[in-house]
């Protein structure tokens, strides 16, 4: 394996790792029974439990496909959250601290 793949890999595993975790949830809102909204809430926090009890990802097309929203959604948040850090420069003093004694 490449070291420029091999890198990419392991970059974006946890991203991969949560996505397939966030199949349960697709999973517990499928099971959750309910005519309106506010009851549908209502069973999705019931079949919570039992749907994490498996640790194994589902392979439900809807669960798939909300286990891509949500790894996507991170890896978004990270890449935003990146994208505002302040640029410092390393290896130099910042502010007051260079007159200090």
């Amino acid at each position: 394996m490449s070291g420029t793949i091999k890198k990419q890999i392991i970059l974006h595993l946890p991203y991969l790792l949560v996505g397939l975790l966030a199949t349960n949830l697709g999973e517990a809102w499928r099971m959750a029974e309910g005519a309106d909204l506010a009851a549908q809430l209502l069973g999705f926090l019931n079949a919570l439990p039992v749907a994490l009890e498996n640790p194994l990802p589902s392979l439900h097309p809807l669960d798939l496909l909300v286990g891509l929203c949500c790894g996507a959604v991170l890896r978004l948040a990270v890449y935003l959250k990146s994208k505002n850090a302040k640029k410092y420069r390393h290896g130099m003093e910042y502010g007051s601290a260079r007159w200090s004694a």
